[in-house]
C-alpha cells in the first residue's frame, strides 16, 4: 500500500495524495513561515503560500496529481515525534511523472490509491487506469470505489461525533485525521500479516496472492477532513430533513460592501422542520415503525394509563375510526441562550417548538431523542408577528396528516393518520398560544379552564361552582372582540374575557383549545404551589418555636438518600430564602420532587395542623404523579384538593389565593380528558433546551435559528446509523459488573421452582442493573414482588442474574409489609432477623427502584407516586 508521508512534521501519514494535501493546508498553510519545495521530475521552485504550490502541481504537473506515487524509500514510522515544523523542505524530492502509458514500476510496499484532481482541500476520486497485465504482480491499481455501506458509516461516525459532543470543526477534523493515521495503519498492518501468511504457505498461486493482497488497495478512504465534503456526503449518504426558511418580513437596511455601504433586503424568518418529512425520518426505524403501526391497548375498565384511556381519545374523530393514528404532542418555550445577567439578556431568546408522539411507549417517550425539533424563532421576532405565523406552518402539515398522508420509508409505504392530542407548557406559553392573556394578573378572568374572577377565587374551592369554557363560546367572545366598534370597547372585552385574540389552535382539526392544553404539575406544583405552601409553614413553624432553622437544615444533609435521589438532594434553606417576598425556595423541580418524599420525616416531630396541611399536599403530589389512576381515585383526588384549599384560607387568611392554586382544582378533569398528568408533565421537554444552549455558546449570532436547526436536523438523521438500535431504545438494559455463577444447581433449582424453566444455562450474577432509566443494586433496592391483603410486599434484591444475556430474574428476600403510614406518607416494614428463603422474580408489578429508612427505630418505604391503582390495576412488568 501507498504511504505519503508529510516531510514538515513527518509525523502524518495517509495513504492518498488528497489526504496529504488537504493535511499541509489546513496544518500547515496558515503559517507564517510556510515555506516548501517542489520536488517533482528535480523541480525546484519554492512556494510561501499553499495556494501557489497547488496551482503549481496542477498546472505543471498534473499527471502527477492525477496518478503519481510517493517518493521511495520513505519510512513508514518516524523514529520519533517532531516537536517543531520542518519548512524549507522538498514534499515530493526524488519523485518522478509516470509515463504516459501508465506504466509505473512501483515496489510491493509502495502501491499508491489514484485521486481525481479536485480543489486542494476537496480532491475526488478518478476512475483508476487500466494497467499491462504483466506489471500486475509490481502494483495494483484500485478498481472499485469505496462502498455505500462503509461510506454511510464514516459519514454517520463523524456527524455523529460533532453532533452529540458540541465540537468544533478543527476538533472534528483533529479526529477524523487521527482516524485516517489509524486506519492506515491498520490496513498497513493487515497487509503485512497477511503477506506473511501467504509466505509460510509456498503452495499457494501468485495469482491468488496478488489478489488477496490487491483487496487493500481497493479500499478507498470514505472520510474527509473538510466541512463541505462531510456536510455533502451527509446530504448524499443520510438524507437530512432541511429546516425551511419561512420569510416573515422584510427590512431595508444598509450593509457593508468593501469599503462602502450599499442598500439591502433582510428577511426576518422563523425555522421549520416539515412535520411530515420528520415522521418519516423518524419511521425509518423499524422498531419504531412497529411500535407507531400497532393499535394502542386499552387499561382495564375504571383505570387510565395514557392518553388513550382518556375521553378525548375515544371520542376524537379521528382515533374513534383509525386507533393507531399518530398522537402528536406539541410544545412551546421561550429559551435564553446568553447570560441572563449580562448586557445581552433578552436580546437573543429563542421560541422553540418541540413534538412527540403519544404512540412511543411511555417508558421510551422520556428520551430525548424521542423529543424532536419542529420549529426556532427569534422571540423577538415572534413578539412583533405574533405566534399564530408560526402555528399557520404547522397547520398546513397537521391537515394534511389528519386526511392522511402516503410515505414511503425503508421498512415499506404506508398510509399516515395523525392528530394534535395536547399542547404543552407553561402557563406563559400555553396562553399566548391559545391567545388567552399571557400575565393573568391584569385579566379579570384567570384561568383559560373556566371564568373564575380574583375574588372567587379566594372563596370557592369546587371546580363545578365556576362557569366552564367551552370552544364554541370562546369563539363566540373572539368574535365580540373582533367586532368591537372601539379601542376601548375592544381592550375592554380583552380584560373582561381574559383574551387576546382567536388563537390558530382553534382551526386546527378536531382540536379542543380549552380541553387540551393541559396545566403542567412541574409548573403549578413543583414551581409555584408547593414552594410557597411549604415557605408559609415553615415561617409558622419557626416562628411559633416548634422548629429550628438550623435543625432543620441539618436533618436535609443528612438524610439517608439513595444512590439515585442523592443526585437532586435538596438545598439547605437560608434565612434569606424564607424572608425573601417571594414565593420560592431556591431548588429545582428534580430536588423539590426529592424533598417532598423525605419532608414528612423531616417535620416528624411536630405534630400540629401546619404539618398536616403540608401532609394533604404531599398526597395530591403523589396521586397527580402516579402512573395509573382510577376513576374512584380521580374523585377522591378532587375532595382532596377542596379541603386544601379550604384549610389553606383557614391557616394563611392573609395570604391569597394564588391562580396555580386554583389551577389545581381541574386537574381531576384533565386526568378523565387526557389520561395521567405525568404523560403530559414537561420536565423531559425543558431537558431538551440543555442541547440547544450548549451549542448557541459555541456558535455566532448572525443567524443562530438556522444554525442550531442545522446542528439538530444532522443530528436527527444519523441516529439510525449508529450502533444496532435507534437512541430512543440506546441503553434500554445497562448491566453492571458481572461474575459467574458458582452455585450454579442452587440457581437452576430457583428457576425450576419459581419460574418453572427445566434447563438454565449461561447463568451470569450481575453487581446492578439498569432498566429503562431505573436502577436496581443487589444488596440495597427494594422492588415489589407480589401483593398481599392489598398491601405491596417490598423484597430486598439479593441477586441479579442474566439467562443467556436476555433473561434477567431478581432473587430477593421479602419484607414483612404492615401499613400506609398516612403521617410519613411511606410503607412501615419489617425486615426479617433471621435468614429466611429467598424468591425469584421475573415480573414486576412496578418498575421503580426503592429503598427503605430506619426512623425511630421502624423501618419505611418511601415513595414518589401512589401505588394503589398500579397494584389494583395488577399489570404485571416484564423484564
Amino acid at each position: 500500500m501507498s504511504v505519503w508521508r508529510c516531510m514538515i512534521c513527518v509525523f502524518f501519514v495517509a495513504f492518498s495524495l488528497k489526504i496529504l494535501l488537504s493535511h499541509i493546508n489546513v496544518t500547515h498553510g496558515r503559517n507564517a513561515d510556510f515555506w516548501v519545495f517542489c520536488g517533482i521530475d528535480g523541480c525546484e521552485q519554492e512556494f510561501r503560500v499553499f495556494n501557489s504550490f497547488y496551482r503549481h502541481l496542477k498546472r505543471t504537473h498534473p499527471l502527477y496529481v492525477t496518478s503519481g506515487c510517493p517518493p521511495m524509500g520513505w519510512r513508514t514510522t518516524p523514529s520519533a515525534p517532531p516537536l517543531l515544523e520542518n519548512f524549507g523542505v522538498s514534499i515530493f524530492g526524488d519523485s518522478e511523472t509516470p509515463s504516459m502509458d501508465g506504466s509505473v514500476e512501483l515496489s510491493p510496499d509502495e502501491r499508491i490509491f489514484n485521486t481525481g484532481p479536485d480543489p486542494p482541500i476537496e480532491l475526488g476520486t478518478q476512475e483508476p487506469r487500466e494497467m499491462p497485465e504483466a506489471q500486475s504482480r509490481n502494483a495494483v491499481i484500485p478498481t472499485s470505489v469505496t462502498r455505500p455501506d462503509i461510506a454511510r458509516s464514516a459519514a454517520a461516525f463523524a456527524i455523529s461525533v460533532r453532533e452529540q459532543c458540541h465540537l468544533s470543526q478543527r476538533t472534528v477534523n483533529n479526529i477524523i485525521t487521527r482516524v485516517q493515521q489509524y486506519q492506515a495503519t491498520l490496513l498497513e498492518t493487515l497487509r503485512n500479516e497477511m503477506r506473511e501468511v501467504f509466505e509460510e504457505h509456498g503452495g499457494t498461486s501468485t495469482q491468488l496472492r496478488d489478489a488477496a493482497l490487491a483487496t487493500f488497495d481497493h479500499f478507498i478512504d470514505p472520510f474527509s477532513t473538510t466541512a463541505y465534503r462531510q456536510d455533502r456526503a451527509i446530504s448524499e449518504l443520510l438524507s437530512p430533513v432541511s429546516a425551511e426558511e419561512v420569510a416573515v418580513s422584510q427590512t431595508i437596511c444598509r450593509v457593508k460592501q468593501g469599503s462602502s455601504k450599499v442598500m439591502a433586503i433582510r428577511k426576518r424568518s422563523f425555522y421549520y422542520v416539515p412535520l411530515i418529512e420528520s415522521l418519516k425520518q423518524l419511521l425509518s426505524d423499524s422498531r419504531i415503525f412497529t411500535m407507531l403501526n400497532a393499535a394502542p391497548p386499552r387499561s382495564r375498565a375504571g383505570f387510565l394509563y395514557d392518553f388513550f384511556d382518556g375521553d378525548i381519545f375515544i371520542n376524537h374523530p379521528l382515533y374513534s375510526m383509525k386507533p393507531n393514528a399518530l398522537q402528536i404532542i406539541l410544545y412551546t418555550d421561550e429559551i435564553e441562550i446568553c447570560n441572563p445577567l449580562g448586557s445581552y439578556a433578552s436580546q437573543n431568546k429563542l421560541l422553540m417548538v418541540y413534538y412527540s408522539l403519544g404512540n412511543i411507549d411511555p417508558k421510551f417517550r422520556s428520551k430525548l431523542a424521542a423529543i424532536r425539533l419542529l420549529a426556532i424563532a427569534k422571540a423577538e421576532y415572534v413578539s412583533k408577528w405574533g405566534i399564530d405565523v408560526v402555528l399557520q406552518r404547522i397547520q398546513k402539515d397537521v391537515e394534511l396528516l389528519y386526511n392522511g398522508v402516503k410515505i414511503e420509508t425503508s421498512n415499506g409505504d404506508m398510509d399516515l393518520y395523525g392528530a394534535v392530542i395536547a399542547v404543552c407548557g407553561d402557563t406563559l406559553a400555553q396562553h399566548e398560544l391559545a391567545g388567552f392573556k399571557e400575565g393573568v394578573g391584569f385579566a379579570y378572568s384567570k384561568c383559560r379552564h373556566c371564568e373564575c374572577t380574583f375574588e372567587d377565587m379566594q372563596t370557592s374551592f369546587d371546580e363545578n361552582e365556576f362557569v366552564r369554557r367551552t370552544q364554541a363560546k370562546h369563539i363566540r367572545q373572539c368574535l365580540e372582540i373582533d367586532k368591537a366598534t372601539t379601542d376601548n370597547l375592544k381592550a375592554h372585552l380583552k380584560t373582561t374575557y381574559g383574551i387576546n385574540r382567536r388563537s390558530r389552535l382553534v382551526d386546527f382539526p378536531a382540536f379542543d383549545l380549552i380541553n387540551q392544553t393541559p396545566q403542567d404539575i412541574m409548573h403549578i406544583i413543583f414551581e409555584g404551589v408547593a414552594p410557597m405552601e411549604i415557605k408559609l409553614v415553615l415561617k409558622k413553624l419557626i416562628l411559633s418555636g416548634d422548629l429550628e432553622l438550623d435543625a432543620f437544615n441539618s436533618a436535609i444533609q443528612n438524610f439517608p438518600y439513595s444512590s439515585v435521589d442523592v443526585r437532586d438532594k435538596p438545598c439547605p434553606i437560608s434565612v434569606t430564602t424564607l424572608t425573601a417576598n417571594d414565593n420560592k425556595l431556591k431548588q429545582s423541580c428534580g430536588q423539590m420532587l426529592i424533598f417532598l418524599k423525605i419532608l414528612p420525616f423531616l417535620l416528624r416531630d411536630v405534630d400540629n395542623e401546619y404539618v398536616k396541611f403540608i401532609n394533604k399536599l404531599i398526597e395530591i403530589v403523589q396521586i397527580v404523579l402516579a402512573p395509573v389512576i382510577s376513576l374512584q381515585t380521580i374523585s377522591r383526588l378532587k375532595i382532596i384538593i377542596e379541603e386544601h384549599l379550604n384549610q389553606f384560607k383557614h391557616l394563611f387568611p392573609e395570604s391569597n389565593v394564588i391562580p396555580k392554586q386554583h389551577y389545581m382544582l381541574h386537574l381531576p378533569s384533565q386526568i378523565k380528558s387526557l389520561g395521567p398528568l405525568i404523560r403530559c408533565m414537561c420536565m423531559r421537554f425543558e431537558a431538551k433546551h440543555s442541547y440547544f444552549k450548549q451549542w448557541a455558546s459555541k456558535l455566532n449570532f448572525k443567524n443562530v435559528c438556522k444554525s442550531l436547526a442545522r446542528h439538530n436536523q444532522f443530528l436527527e438523521c444519523c441516529q439510525n446509523e449508529i450502533g444496532c438500535e435507534h437512541p430512543i431504545f440506546a441503553n434500554e438494559r445497562e448491566l453492571g459488573p458481572m461474575s459467574e455463577v458458582r452455585n450454579i444447581q442452587y440457581i437452576q433449582a430457583k428457576f425450576r421452582d419459581f419460574l418453572g424453566m427445566d434447563s438454565v444455562e449461561n447463568v451470569v450474577s450481575v453487581k446492578w442493573l439498569i432498566l429503562n432509566g431505573n436502577k436496581y443494586i443487589s444488596g440495597k433496592s427494594l422492588i415489589i414482588t407480589h401483593v398481599e391483603d392489598n398491601l405491596p410486599v417490598f423484597g430486598l434484591v439479593k441477586g441479579i442474574f442474566i439467562v443467556n444475556s436476555s433473561f434477567v430474574a431478581f432473587e430477593t428476600m421479602p419484607y414483612e409489609t404492615l401499613a400506609f403510614d398516612n403521617d410519613l406518607r411511606a410503607y412501615k416494614v419489617i425486615i426479617p432477623a433471621l435468614a429466611q428463603a429467598t424468591d425469584l422474580v421475573h415480573e414486576l408489578i412496578d418498575h421503580t427502584s426503592y429503598y427503605s429508612v430506619t426512623f425511630k427505630e421502624n423501618v419505611f418505604v418511601p415513595i414518589k407516586y401512589n401505588l394503589s391503582d398500579i397494584i389494583a390495576h395488577g399489570n404485571g412488568y416484564s423484564i
